[in-house]
């Protein structure tokens, strides 16, 4: 089916100047009909009475622009970007083609240079709707928080985690570092570092993971990282999805595209290293992608407390305090050592806090309580009673070794007598009556054995010739 494609422009040129062909309007209504002056609107009036519709479709259609990018050079330019950023998506390989390589172009030609080279793949955007909520007006007002569990490192180092804060108001990435494992120690670090460089937010937006809230058991407590929060007056607000806090997931989602490439350009492989190269990478996502506030007010209030801000986000225990001032905790007794307080201190809950380093505090009240470890004396085991038998020589006569035997079966008696005496001596279930009736034994076997000494003793003196 034939047919001349126009524009919609030139599609109302054609419209009015056939009704100025028959007669209905005139030419100076046309031309202020189409838009276009009174002169030029003679021009083309001119053209169309000689050649038709055709005139008015442009004659650049369907030609290649005179600023369009050479073939070689747009083969050149793919060859750069397959070869060094294969994986980067078209803006991000545009920056870094400016950054390391001096070409300027727009992302838009980057792209299509991409997917005509079959670089990079368009996808289909997901149909999934879920509504954006309003910012907070202030910096500081809501922190967004998790931990992203990737091959930050790819094949270069171990599989870790990085923790981060988003400031909700900004969308700028406030603070982050890499750790082994989530743990409580490690959003401990994270709040400490953000706590120490702005000050204490109003609030914090978090998921339902069981280092922020107990999701177990008929008794729902506290963890120990939303208790450190209580002590702080930060609030915590607990999201039922992922989507609801988007902003923090859609920056895990930068993260995993652009910093893992910056580290490999820079040859970063350990957490160390990953850890120095993350300030300098928030300070360059803070100047492209965050926004300015609504308010230039800033919520984030200092830090009030009186003690350190390491013994408040730490682990914190309670333990009774027994009516000797000793103290129990890991089969460890810890016993009371402040004067003042000891009237005040027998059977009373203390608490003991643990810090992220590692070292032990006490505390009554918010006060320190100085203490110290009990310790208990080292176990000996009973020494047990050796028998030693006589030394034998080498070359003995036939009298001699009757004489060894007798006296090595009248030392086996009396070890038996003295493993027996040890082993009623020392166990208390024995009676008295048991006790005397093996004493008698004892003293019969004693004597049995005196016999057989001076037997042999007569013996040897008799073949020696003194009697």
């Amino acid at each position: 089916m034939g047919g001349i494609f126009m524009s919609l422009q030139e599609s109302n040129m054609h419209h009015y100047f056939e009704q100025v062909k028959k007669k209905l309007i005139t030419l100076l209504a046309a031309s202020r009909f189409i838009g276009i002056s009174y002169r030029h609107a003679k021009r083309r009036w001119k053209e169309y009475k000689k050649t038709g519709a055709t005139c008015l479709i442009s004659k650049k259609r369907g030609q290649a622009s005179s600023r369009r990018i050479s073939d070689e050079r747009r083969s050149e330019i793919a060859g750069i970007i397959s070869h060094n950023y294969a994986d980067f998506k078209p803006k991000f390989a545009n920056e870094k083609l400016a950054e390391r390589h001096g070409i300027f172009l727009s992302s838009e030609i980057i792209r299509q240079i991409m997917i005509e080279h079959k670089i990079w793949f368009p996808c289909k955007k997901s149909c999934n709707v879920h509504q954006s909520r309003p910012r907070r007006l202030c910096r500081g007002e809501l922190l967004l928080t998790d931990a992203s569990d990737h091959l930050w490192f790819e094949d270069r180092g171990p599989k870790c985690h990085l923790y981060i804060i988003v400031d909700d108001a900004t969308s700028e990435i406030t603070t982050g570092h890499f750790e082994k494992e989530e743990t409580t120690e490690g959003y401990f670090k994270l709040f400490g570092q953000h706590i120490n460089e702005k000050g204490v937010p109003v609030s914090v937006y978090c998921d339902k993971r069981g280092t922020f809230k107990v999701n177990q058991g008929s008794k729902r407590g506290t963890t120990q990282f939303g208790r450190a929060m209580q002590e702080l007056g930060v609030v915590l607000i607990f999201a039922h999805s992922p989507q609801a806090k988007g902003r923090v997931e859609r920056a895990f989602k930068l993260l995993q595209d652009r910093l893992i490439k910056e580290m490999r350009l820079h040859n970063i492989s350990t957490m160390e290293a990953g850890n120095k190269f993350l300030s300098k990478f928030f300070s360059d996502h803070k100047i492209q992608f965050a926004i300015e506030p609504a308010s230039t007010f800033d919520a984030h209030k200092p830090l009030n407390n009186k003690k350190p801000l390491k013994y408040i986000l730490c682990h914190k225990y309670q333990r009774d305090v027994t009516k000797n001032l000793e103290v129990n905790y890991e089969n460890e007794i810890y016993q009371i050592q402040t004067d003042k307080m000891k009237r005040n201190l027998k059977n009373v809950q203390i608490d003991i806090l643990i810090t992220i380093d590692g070292k032990m505090r006490f505390e009554y009240e918010g006060e320190e309580v100085k203490f110290k470890k009990f310790s208990k004396m080292p176990y000996q085991p009973p020494v047990p009673v050796l028998i030693e038998d006589c030394h034998i020589k080498e070359n003995r006569t036939r009298s001699e070794r009757e004489t060894v035997k007798k006296q090595k079966q009248s030392s086996r008696k009396f070890a038996e007598v003295v493993d027996f005496r040890g082993y009623f001596e020392t166990d208390d279930t024995l009676t008295k009556s048991e006790k005397r009736a093996a004493e008698h034994r004892l003293e019969k076997r004693r004597n049995e054995s005196r016999e057989d000494n001076l037997e042999i003793v007569g013996e040897n003196a008799f073949r020696g010739g003194s009697i």
